[in-house]
């Protein structure tokens, strides 16, 4: 169709003319003629009733789904994101509490608090005097992420009195509620909660007793090149330790600090193990020290008259099974004829095999009755102090070799163990604990560190006092003409006992001891010193490291609470 001719049909339109429904779009009849890759000619068509029946499907769905979420967000939650979006707005802060003070039985104190600008919570600090590290330890403070939010609000304890009184010296945070605006500014704040401080704990340590001992320890440990080495002081009435110490120690700033990492390094690397606290973690043969329990049981099983003299040369030759030759036996010296006072004085090894294991014509306790007795005064156990892990030791015996070894028991054996070696381990603890139910006729006490702590009896044990007295008067023999000598003072009477234990396959280094009590006929105090792994030469005993703190506590004012005038009193005289 022409364009005229088209033109002309809508101009009929006005004239009455109908027009074509077709004639409107396009000319049906020339459809073939139009180019269909144009899109010339194609028909659109409709929408089918299934494709829009889907299309309202869908529909309904969404907008099922999206009343339903609405439902969950407004009615069945809407209570817990209403109070999400109010803490949105109000910020919950901690408020952090100071932790308890740990102070000596006089006052001083030991571990406090130390606040700072750049803080929110103050810093641990410690006395800085030796002797402390081990008995207080240490803390791990609270920790934040990088966006400055606490993920741990607690003070920590990690070892010593901080770890066992944690829960009593961390008290009760409190809480701040503060409102904040967009972006993040505190418009108001108020207390919900008030922080609760920590307890503060008494201790019966005396510390200027403590830094005494430390320092005279390390000092003996520097000059003789000890290991290390560790003692205490404990009353005898009580069983309050006055004194605990080890070295060498570790600085407690520097640990809760956390800051100086190469230090806390070199801690980790060092052969002489700062972080074992060898009063109660460290086991050690304990050498002569034990002969005194020993001789207890001696005297209580009358075993041998305490005046007896026997005749030593400085060895004992024991003949071997079947008659094949020798073992002998050998003393530090010869110490000529003694009885049980200058035995005990001189430290005989011979005398306490003897009678210890038996010898010729000489009963003996054998090592089962040793064994009993070692164990009455709690060598071998733990002493049950509760603020520390403890070790137990080994006082040795047939059952243990066997189940350690796979090995059967010889005489050999039970006489090393009556002179403290072989397989016998003991911490200084134990020993401190022995040397004072010696000093209180029998009362096997527990160790405790709280100033005026009521006393905790173990056992008491069924030793008679005049039995007990017998070991004390050998223990002042020792003082007066023995091996502690340097303890014979003149404002004090000392009872005490040696001891050396030889280590290593070839006995070249050797650990020292010396356990004793004041005063000599009230006992009220006990002590023990050890020094580890030094060399077999040493010149003088770790007595000497006793005899530096009782003079200091006397020239530093320290003597009153502990010294009473002394009193002259008799006890058997010593052999020549």
């Amino acid at each position: 169709m022409s364009n005229t001719n088209w033109f002309g049909k809508l101009f009929n339109r006005n004239r009455g003319g109908e027009i074509d429904f077709g004639d409107i779009l396009l000319d049906g009849k020339n459809l073939p003629q139009f180019k269909t890759e144009n899109l010339e000619g194609e028909m659109v068509q409709p929408i089918s009733r299934k494709a829009f029946s889907t299309v309202l499907f869908i529909f309904i769905v969404l907008v099922g789904i999206s009343a339903m979420r609405l439902f969950s967000l407004q009615v069945v939650n809407g209570q817990e994101y209403s109070t999400r979006a109010e803490n949105n707005r109000l910020s919950k802060t901690v408020i952090f509490n100071k932790r308890g003070i740990i102070s000596d039985r006089n006052g001083t104190e030991l571990a406090w608090n130390a606040f700072t600008d750049n803080r929110d919570f103050p810093l641990r600090r410690y006395i800085d005097t030796p002797g402390f590290a081990h008995m207080l330890g240490y803390v791990t403070y609270p920790q934040q992420d990088s966006r400055g939010n606490y993920f741990s609000t607690e003070y920590k304890g990690v070892s010593g009195l901080e770890y066992a009184y944690s829960d009593r010296l961390n008290g009760q945070l409190g809480q701040e509620l503060r409102e904040v605006d967009s972006l993040g500014r505190t418009i108001s704040s108020y207390a919900t909660q008030k922080p609760v401080p920590g307890e503060n704990i008494t201790l019966s340590i005396d510390s200027g007793i403590q830094a005494i001992m430390g320092e005279e320890l390390a000092r003996y440990v520097d000059e003789l090149g000890f290991v290390g080495a560790a003692g205490g002081i404990m009353d005898v009435r009580t069983g309050e330790l006055i004194a605990m110490t080890s070295v060498p120690e570790y600085d407690n700033n520097i640990l809760s600090d956390g800051s100086d990492r190469t230090t806390i390094a070199s801690y980790n690397t060092d052969q002489t193990l700062p972080f074992l606290n060898r009063m109660v973690g460290g086991t050690f043969a304990p050498g002569s020290i034990v002969k005194v329990f020993i001789g207890a049981g001696l005297m209580n099983e009358d075993i041998v008259d305490p005046n007896y003299r026997l005749f030593t040369d400085g060895t004992l030759e024991v003949p071997n099974t079947f008659g094949r030759g020798f073992t002998v036996f050998r003393d530090a010296r010869n110490n000529g004829i003694v009885d049980f006072f200058s035995a005990t004085a001189r430290s005989s090894n011979i005398y306490f095999m003897t009678f210890g294991g038996g010898f010729g014509p000489h009963r003996g306790l054998g090592i089962q009755g040793m064994k009993k007795y070692l164990n009455m005064f709690g060598l071998g156990e733990k002493t049950g102090i509760k603020e520390f892990n403890e070790l137990s030791g080994v006082v040795p015996s047939p059952e243990w070799k066997d189940k350690t070894f796979g090995e059967k028991w010889v005489l050999g054996d039970t006489y090393f163990t009556a002179i403290g070696q072989y397989g016998f381990l003991s911490t200084p603890m134990q020993a401190l604990v022995a040397v004072s139910a010696l000093a209180n006729d029998g009362r096997v006490l527990v160790p405790q560190l709280a100033k005026n702590a009521i006393p905790q009896v173990r056992r008491e044990i069924p030793i008679g006092s005049s039995d007990m007295q017998l070991v004390r008067d050998a223990m002042r023999q020792t003082v007066l003409a023995g091996t502690t000598r340097s303890l014979n003072l003149p404002f004090v009477e000392v009872a005490s006992k040696s001891g050396t234990a030889e280590r290593g396959v070839r006995r070249s280094q050797v650990n020292s001891w010396t356990i004793g009590f004041w005063p000599y006929q009230d006992p009220k105090y006990s002590f023990v010193v050890m020094a580890e792994q030094g060399p077999r030469s040493y010149p003088y005993s770790v007595s000497r490291v006793m005899t530096r703190v009782l003079n200091r506590m006397n020239e530093e004012g320290l003597a009153e609470e502990y010294f009473e005038k002394k009193v002259s009193g008799t006890v058997p005289p010593a052999e020549n």
